[in-house]
Protein backbone atom coordinates (compact mmCIF):
# COMPACT_ATOMS: atom_id res chain seq x y z
CA UNK A 1 0.00 0.00 0.00
CA UNK A 2 2.63 2.87 0.86
CA UNK A 3 4.92 1.44 -1.75
CA UNK A 4 1.87 1.97 -4.40
CA UNK A 5 1.32 5.65 -2.48
CA UNK A 6 5.33 6.42 -3.36
CA UNK A 7 5.12 5.18 -6.69
CA UNK A 8 2.10 7.29 -7.45
CA UNK A 9 3.82 10.49 -6.42
CA UNK A 10 6.69 9.94 -8.05
CA UNK A 11 4.61 9.28 -10.97
CA UNK A 12 2.81 12.48 -10.22
CA UNK A 13 6.03 14.70 -9.63
CA UNK A 14 7.58 13.52 -13.08
CA UNK A 15 4.01 14.18 -14.83
CA UNK A 16 4.30 17.80 -13.09
CA UNK A 17 7.74 18.07 -14.28
CA UNK A 18 7.78 17.68 -17.97
CA UNK A 19 4.53 19.61 -18.06
CA UNK A 20 6.82 22.41 -16.87
CA UNK A 21 9.69 21.77 -19.40
CA UNK A 22 6.89 21.43 -22.36
CA UNK A 23 5.40 25.02 -21.00
CA UNK A 24 9.10 26.76 -20.93
CA UNK A 25 9.91 25.27 -24.23
CA UNK A 26 6.67 26.25 -26.01
CA UNK A 27 6.30 29.85 -24.86
CA UNK A 28 7.05 32.31 -27.65
CA UNK A 29 7.54 34.87 -24.73
CA UNK A 30 10.69 32.86 -23.98
CA UNK A 31 14.16 33.41 -23.72
CA UNK A 32 14.12 34.17 -27.67
CA UNK A 33 11.69 37.15 -27.24
CA UNK A 34 13.85 39.02 -24.35
CA UNK A 35 16.60 38.66 -26.20
CA UNK A 36 14.65 40.05 -29.20
CA UNK A 37 13.34 43.79 -27.19
CA UNK A 38 16.71 44.16 -25.20
CA UNK A 39 18.17 44.59 -28.72
CA UNK A 40 15.42 47.00 -30.03
CA UNK A 41 16.12 48.91 -26.92
CA UNK A 42 19.73 48.91 -27.01
CA UNK A 43 19.35 50.19 -30.70
CA UNK A 44 16.62 52.80 -29.25
CA UNK A 45 18.81 53.80 -26.41
CA UNK A 46 22.04 54.07 -28.92
CA UNK A 47 20.03 56.82 -30.85
CA UNK A 48 18.72 58.47 -27.79
CA UNK A 49 22.64 59.11 -26.56
CA UNK A 50 23.28 60.19 -29.74
CA UNK A 51 20.95 62.78 -30.11
CA UNK A 52 21.35 64.19 -26.50
CA UNK A 53 25.36 63.84 -27.22
CA UNK A 54 26.34 61.14 -24.87
CA UNK A 55 29.21 59.63 -27.05
CA UNK A 56 30.26 56.84 -24.76
CA UNK A 57 26.93 55.68 -23.78
CA UNK A 58 25.61 55.47 -27.51
CA UNK A 59 28.34 53.08 -27.99
CA UNK A 60 27.87 51.09 -25.32
CA UNK A 61 24.45 49.97 -26.25
CA UNK A 62 24.95 49.97 -30.08
CA UNK A 63 27.75 47.52 -29.46
CA UNK A 64 25.12 45.69 -27.41
CA UNK A 65 23.24 45.72 -30.13
CA UNK A 66 25.59 44.42 -32.74
CA UNK A 67 26.81 41.61 -30.70
CA UNK A 68 23.30 40.59 -30.56
CA UNK A 69 22.98 40.65 -34.02
CA UNK A 70 25.78 40.54 -36.29
CA UNK A 71 24.55 39.92 -39.32
CA UNK A 72 22.24 43.85 -38.44
CA UNK A 73 23.21 46.52 -41.04
CA UNK A 74 21.87 49.55 -39.45
CA UNK A 75 23.08 48.36 -36.20
CA UNK A 76 26.62 48.76 -37.66
CA UNK A 77 25.86 51.50 -39.03
CA UNK A 78 24.73 52.93 -35.68
CA UNK A 79 27.82 51.71 -33.75
CA UNK A 80 29.88 53.50 -36.81
CA UNK A 81 28.09 57.03 -36.14
CA UNK A 82 28.50 56.79 -32.43
CA UNK A 83 32.43 55.71 -32.91
CA UNK A 84 32.86 58.59 -35.16
CA UNK A 85 31.21 61.40 -33.06
CA UNK A 86 33.22 60.45 -30.58
CA UNK A 87 36.22 60.40 -32.07
CA UNK A 88 37.67 57.40 -32.47
CA UNK A 89 38.24 57.35 -35.86
CA UNK A 90 39.76 53.63 -36.47
CA UNK A 91 36.90 51.73 -34.64
CA UNK A 92 34.36 54.32 -37.41
CA UNK A 93 36.05 53.31 -40.26
CA UNK A 94 35.78 49.17 -39.47
CA UNK A 95 32.39 49.81 -38.70
CA UNK A 96 31.67 51.65 -41.62
CA UNK A 97 33.35 49.04 -44.44
CA UNK A 98 31.33 46.30 -42.15
CA UNK A 99 28.03 48.43 -42.79
CA UNK A 100 29.07 48.48 -46.38
CA UNK A 101 29.30 44.54 -46.71
CA UNK A 102 26.05 43.54 -45.01
CA UNK A 103 23.70 46.32 -46.42
CA UNK A 104 22.98 47.98 -49.56
CA UNK A 105 25.56 50.98 -50.16
CA UNK A 106 24.51 54.04 -49.33
CA UNK A 107 25.96 57.95 -49.53
CA UNK A 108 26.30 58.74 -46.31
CA UNK A 109 27.81 55.20 -45.25
CA UNK A 110 30.50 55.35 -48.26
CA UNK A 111 31.93 59.26 -47.68
CA UNK A 112 32.11 58.12 -43.89
CA UNK A 113 34.24 55.42 -44.63
CA UNK A 114 36.24 57.37 -47.04
CA UNK A 115 36.86 60.17 -44.28
CA UNK A 116 37.49 57.92 -41.14
CA UNK A 117 40.19 56.20 -43.69
CA UNK A 118 41.72 59.63 -44.38
CA UNK A 119 41.58 60.10 -40.34
CA UNK A 120 43.85 57.00 -40.02
CA UNK A 121 46.14 57.57 -42.62
CA UNK A 122 44.89 55.23 -45.33
CA UNK A 123 45.15 57.72 -48.34
CA UNK A 124 45.04 54.96 -50.92
CA UNK A 125 41.93 52.91 -49.19
CA UNK A 126 40.14 56.50 -49.01
CA UNK A 127 40.86 57.35 -52.86
CA UNK A 128 39.61 53.96 -53.68
CA UNK A 129 36.73 54.23 -51.77
CA UNK A 130 36.16 57.76 -53.16
CA UNK A 131 36.31 56.11 -56.79
CA UNK A 132 34.12 52.50 -55.89
CA UNK A 133 31.17 54.98 -55.19
CA UNK A 134 31.73 57.73 -56.72
CA UNK A 135 28.44 57.71 -58.84
CA UNK A 136 26.75 57.78 -55.49
CA UNK A 137 28.83 60.59 -53.38
CA UNK A 138 27.90 64.20 -54.97
CA UNK A 139 30.72 65.64 -56.48
CA UNK A 140 30.95 69.00 -53.74
CA UNK A 141 31.94 65.69 -51.22
CA UNK A 142 34.07 63.46 -53.31
CA UNK A 143 36.28 66.44 -54.44
CA UNK A 144 36.97 67.74 -51.32
CA UNK A 145 37.37 64.15 -49.96
CA UNK A 146 40.38 63.62 -52.71
CA UNK A 147 41.95 66.61 -51.84
CA UNK A 148 42.05 65.93 -48.19
CA UNK A 149 43.11 62.11 -49.22
CA UNK A 150 46.57 63.28 -50.76
CA UNK A 151 45.07 63.63 -54.18
CA UNK A 152 44.01 67.27 -54.28
CA UNK A 153 44.16 68.11 -57.71
CA UNK A 154 42.22 65.24 -58.60
CA UNK A 155 39.62 66.53 -56.33
CA UNK A 156 40.39 70.23 -57.81
CA UNK A 157 38.84 68.75 -60.97
CA UNK A 158 35.68 67.23 -59.90
CA UNK A 159 34.94 70.24 -58.09
CA UNK A 160 35.84 72.55 -61.42
CA UNK A 161 32.94 69.84 -63.42
CA UNK A 162 30.60 70.62 -60.15
CA UNK A 163 31.20 74.56 -60.51
CA UNK A 164 29.65 74.10 -64.15
CA UNK A 165 26.22 72.29 -63.35
CA UNK A 166 23.55 74.63 -63.16
CA UNK A 167 22.62 75.78 -59.62
CA UNK A 168 26.38 75.30 -58.21
CA UNK A 169 25.75 76.52 -55.03
CA UNK A 170 28.06 78.42 -52.27
CA UNK A 171 29.55 74.98 -50.49
CA UNK A 172 30.68 73.70 -53.49
CA UNK A 173 32.37 76.99 -54.23
CA UNK A 174 33.55 76.86 -50.91
CA UNK A 175 34.75 73.38 -51.18
CA UNK A 176 36.47 74.02 -54.22
CA UNK A 177 37.99 77.11 -52.77
CA UNK A 178 39.82 74.69 -50.16
CA UNK A 179 40.71 72.10 -52.64
CA UNK A 180 42.31 74.61 -54.40
CA UNK A 181 44.23 76.06 -51.16
CA UNK A 182 45.47 72.02 -50.38
CA UNK A 183 46.85 72.35 -53.82
CA UNK A 184 48.82 75.60 -53.35
CA UNK A 185 46.74 77.40 -55.51
CA UNK A 186 46.65 80.65 -52.68
CA UNK A 187 45.44 83.23 -55.19
CA UNK A 188 42.91 81.12 -56.71
CA UNK A 189 41.38 79.92 -53.70
CA UNK A 190 41.39 83.52 -52.28
CA UNK A 191 39.52 84.61 -55.30
CA UNK A 192 36.83 81.61 -54.96
CA UNK A 193 36.17 82.44 -50.89
CA UNK A 194 35.73 86.02 -51.82
CA UNK A 195 32.49 85.16 -54.51
CA UNK A 196 30.66 84.14 -51.10
CA UNK A 197 32.19 86.57 -48.36
CA UNK A 198 33.44 90.17 -48.14
CA UNK A 199 37.01 90.68 -48.23
CA UNK A 200 38.12 91.07 -44.48
CA UNK A 201 36.15 87.74 -43.81
CA UNK A 202 37.98 86.23 -47.13
CA UNK A 203 41.31 86.77 -46.23
CA UNK A 204 40.74 85.16 -42.66
CA UNK A 205 39.69 82.25 -43.88
CA UNK A 206 42.50 82.10 -46.18
CA UNK A 207 44.68 82.41 -43.19
CA UNK A 208 42.76 79.93 -41.17
CA UNK A 209 43.27 77.16 -43.97
CA UNK A 210 46.86 77.82 -43.99
CA UNK A 211 46.92 76.65 -40.33
CA UNK A 212 44.62 74.14 -41.50
CA UNK A 213 46.86 72.88 -44.45
CA UNK A 214 49.78 71.91 -42.09
CA UNK A 215 48.09 69.32 -39.44
CA UNK A 216 49.72 68.05 -36.33
CA UNK A 217 48.32 64.41 -37.28
CA UNK A 218 46.55 62.57 -39.94
CA UNK A 219 42.84 62.95 -38.02
CA UNK A 220 43.37 66.63 -37.68
CA UNK A 221 41.94 68.00 -41.02
CA UNK A 222 38.86 65.45 -41.21
CA UNK A 223 38.29 65.87 -36.96
CA UNK A 224 38.61 69.83 -37.71
CA UNK A 225 35.76 69.72 -40.70
CA UNK A 226 33.52 67.52 -39.15
CA UNK A 227 34.24 69.59 -35.36
CA UNK A 228 34.76 66.15 -33.98
CA UNK A 229 37.54 65.95 -30.94
CA UNK A 230 39.85 63.06 -31.98
CA UNK A 231 39.89 60.34 -29.17
CA UNK A 232 42.47 57.70 -27.98
CA UNK A 233 40.67 54.61 -29.41
CA UNK A 234 41.15 50.97 -28.24
CA UNK A 235 39.91 49.44 -30.99
CA UNK A 236 36.37 48.00 -31.93
CA UNK A 237 36.27 44.72 -29.99
CA UNK A 238 37.04 42.14 -31.64
CA UNK A 239 34.19 39.74 -31.42
CA UNK A 240 32.09 42.58 -33.15
CA UNK A 241 34.39 42.46 -36.31
CA UNK A 242 32.91 41.07 -39.92
CA UNK A 243 36.78 41.25 -41.11
CA UNK A 244 40.23 41.13 -39.62
CA UNK A 245 41.72 44.68 -38.61
CA UNK A 246 44.33 46.17 -41.09
CA UNK A 247 47.47 46.76 -40.04
CA UNK A 248 48.07 50.03 -38.12
CA UNK A 249 49.18 53.21 -39.95
CA UNK A 250 52.07 55.59 -38.51
CA UNK A 251 50.08 58.81 -37.54
CA UNK A 252 52.32 60.89 -39.44
CA UNK A 253 52.99 58.99 -42.79
CA UNK A 254 52.63 60.97 -45.76
CA UNK A 255 51.39 63.83 -44.30
CA UNK A 256 54.05 66.40 -45.81
CA UNK A 257 53.75 63.76 -49.57
CA UNK A 258 50.89 66.49 -50.09
CA UNK A 259 50.73 69.15 -47.88
CA UNK A 260 50.88 72.64 -49.71
CA UNK A 261 53.03 75.65 -49.22
CA UNK A 262 53.80 78.50 -48.47
CA UNK A 263 53.98 77.90 -44.56
CA UNK A 264 54.27 80.94 -43.10
CA UNK A 265 51.93 84.11 -43.11
CA UNK A 266 53.61 86.83 -44.39
CA UNK A 267 54.29 84.20 -47.91
CA UNK A 268 50.37 83.86 -47.87
CA UNK A 269 49.37 87.55 -47.40
CA UNK A 270 51.72 88.23 -50.14
CA UNK A 271 50.38 85.97 -52.42
CA UNK A 272 46.86 86.84 -51.81
CA UNK A 273 48.24 90.24 -52.45
CA UNK A 274 48.18 89.59 -56.36
CA UNK A 275 44.98 87.49 -56.38
CA UNK A 276 43.56 87.18 -60.07
CA UNK A 277 40.85 84.97 -61.39
CA UNK A 278 41.19 81.56 -61.02
CA UNK A 279 43.27 80.36 -64.46
CA UNK A 280 41.37 77.00 -64.53
CA UNK A 281 38.10 78.61 -65.39
CA UNK A 282 36.79 77.81 -68.76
Amino acid sequence: MVRNTVRAGMALMLAMALTGCAILHLDPGGRRGALASTRAEDVEAAKRALRQRRWTVAITHAEHAVARDGADGDARALLATAYLRAGRFASAAQAFADTLALRQADARTALNLALTQIATGQDDAAVATLTRYEGMIPAADRGLALALAGAPQQGVEVLMAAMRVPGADARTRQNLALALALSGEWPDAFFMVGLDLPPAAARQRILDWMRFARPQGTADQVAALLKIAPAVDPGQPAALALHAVPASVAADDGLDRYMPGPADEATVTAALAGAGPPHRTR
